[in-house]
């Protein structure tokens, strides 16, 4: 909680409990009356008011029209709005705790973090899918890059947290999501990308179903800090909002969502062992979970594409956003990594497969979908994961050429793999057992290590369990390290 806060809150407390004592002064009483409404006033001008006070915001006001009206109730009455006003300060109180303002972890690369938003649009593309057939596909970045700041001139401000989110016109999301205002990142907005000696290494991400590019913020500038460039990728209708290159407010297809989380529903841990247990080759294991889940292998088509006409523009930066195009002439074309989480994830193995120019990818927790699944795997590729997804990787496991590395995080759940198991506190029944300062250690060491491994050839990734005791980790990997493909 702000410090503003806690005053509030605190005076509103010890008002609602002094006022029913007849030996308090009433000085007092207007002592912590103004206490709680200078808080409450000063919290305006500052931009930290935020929907969890809510409760206790409506104390405050009716206390302020009791104190205007100046009326002696029942001894009866005075007691319950006592009670209620203990109610509201607890509701207060919880949901402040439940979404608290955090101090983010700092990246600990020898670069400073700049980010850009910009768009692309693929004009080969359209939107009939979501029903929208004049509408050529728009894709909303979100890149971090190694930055510059220059000495001489004034820092910048930093970005907050999931800015994507509160940014442009207000709605029920930017409302919900925008008390992140006061969760400061260390990324700083359109700062100069630092020279170096070699082109960067570029990394592309595919989110989450339903979320969105910044939802592993923490592992994007940690990478970026070590010295790569990452894309974010904003799957347009199936992120829960992003913002058009012309201002407007693009939210996720109602009834494409609908149909994929009934999908993702009948995959339960059952369903997905006997699928994998039945099939006697790829193909078959191919055509079954296509059939299971049929939206979300179309939807997955979409999303391959769209990782795939990034890496378009990576390869030709001339042809792509200007904004973007300045970053792009410093990165290496030939060292391309992908990363998705969840389903995306999945998005990014399968691009994997069917495109050469990956040169690595990492799955976080995402379950292996799609009609490519009978493919080999050529590329390195390390896949992150839970429980849940279990059933899925042992067809990759034999299924690939490259070296394939699956490490599974004892005690992590599938929130624990992005930014969620830092914003949601445990006692809610959010993520595993797993600290969240040590699961956003453990994935931003293990990236780094697999993407130095491939993209940089750097030592072969090793996940020691002195240093690692919650990882478990199967490669087809020898001892001495990765394989080429």
């Amino acid at each position: 909680m702000y410090v503003l806060e806690i005053l509030l809150t605190v005076s509103l407390l010890l008002l609602v409990i002094v006022q029913h004592i007849r030996a308090v002064d009433r000085r007092v009483l207007s002592t912590l009356f103004t206490a709680a409404l200078v808080a409450f006033l000063a919290s305006l001008i500052l931009g930290q008011l935020r929907w969890q006070m809510a409760p206790i915001y409506l104390l405050l006001l009716v206390l302020t029209l009791l104190r205007l009206k100046r009326s002696r109730s029942h001894a009866v009455l005075r007691y319950v709005g006592a009670a209620l006003g203990v109610l509201l300060l607890a509701g207060g109180v919880a949901l402040s705790l439940a979404l608290p303002i955090l101090t983010l972890p700092t990246p600990q690369g020898p670069y400073a973090v700049g980010s850009r938003q910009l768009s692309l649009i693929d004009e080969s593309r359209d939107e009939a899918y979501f029903g929208l057939p004049d509408q050529s596909r728009e894709l909303p970045l979100r890149v971090w890059y190694p930055g510059l700041l220059i000495e001489s001139q004034a820092r910048p401000r930093v970005r907050t947290l999931w800015q994507d989110l509160y940014r442009g016109p207000m709605d029920w999301v930017a409302f919900l999501a925008g008390y992140m205002r006061g969760i400061k990142t260390h990324t700083y907005p359109d700062i100069p990308l630092a020279p170096s000696d070699r082109p960067y290494p570029v990394l592309v991400f595919s989110h989450a179903y339903g979320f969105f590019a910044e939802q592993n913020t923490l592992l994007m500038e940690h990478l970026a800090s070590h010295g790569y460039v990452v894309i974010g990728v904003n799957h347009t209708r199936m992120s829960i909002r992003v913002i058009s290159s012309q201002g407007q407010i693009i939210a996720i297809d109602p009834s494409r969502r609908q149909q994929a989380l009934a999908e993702a529903d009948a995959l339960s841990d059952e369903a997905l062992t006997e699928i994998f247990a039945g099939a006697a080759s790829p193909e078959e294991l191919s055509a079954k979970l296509s059939t299971l889940a049929p939206a979300l292998t179309e939807q997955l088509a979409i999303r391959v594409a769209d990782l795939r006409y990034v890496m378009d523009s990576v390869a030709a930066p001339s042809s792509a956003n200007p904004a973007l195009s300045e970053l792009l002439g410093q990165v290496d074309p030939q060292r391309i990594g992908l990363i998705g989480m969840s389903l995306g994830g999945g998005t990014a193995l399968q691009t994997c497969k069917l495109d050469t120019r990956c040169r690595a990818g990492l799955n976080l927790d995402g379950p292996l979908l799609g009609d490519h699944q009978w493919q080999t795997l050529q590329a390195p590729f390390l896949s992150m994961h839970s429980t849940w997804t279990l059933p899925f990787y042992e067809s990759v496991l034999r299924n690939s050429r490259g070296p394939y590395y699956e490490v599974l995080v004892e005690g992590a759940e599938h929130g624990d793999f992005s930014d969620m198991t830092f914003l949601l506190p445990k006692w809610l029944g959010a993520g595993g057992e797993i600290a969240p300062q040590r699961a956003i250690e453990v994935v931003n060491a293990v990236a780094l290590r697999f993407f130095d491994a491939h993209l940089r050839e750097g030592a072969p990734p090793r996940f020691d369990a002195d240093e690692f005791p919650e990882l478990h980790v199967r490669t087809n990997a020898p001892a001495g390290g990765p394989v080429e493909p």
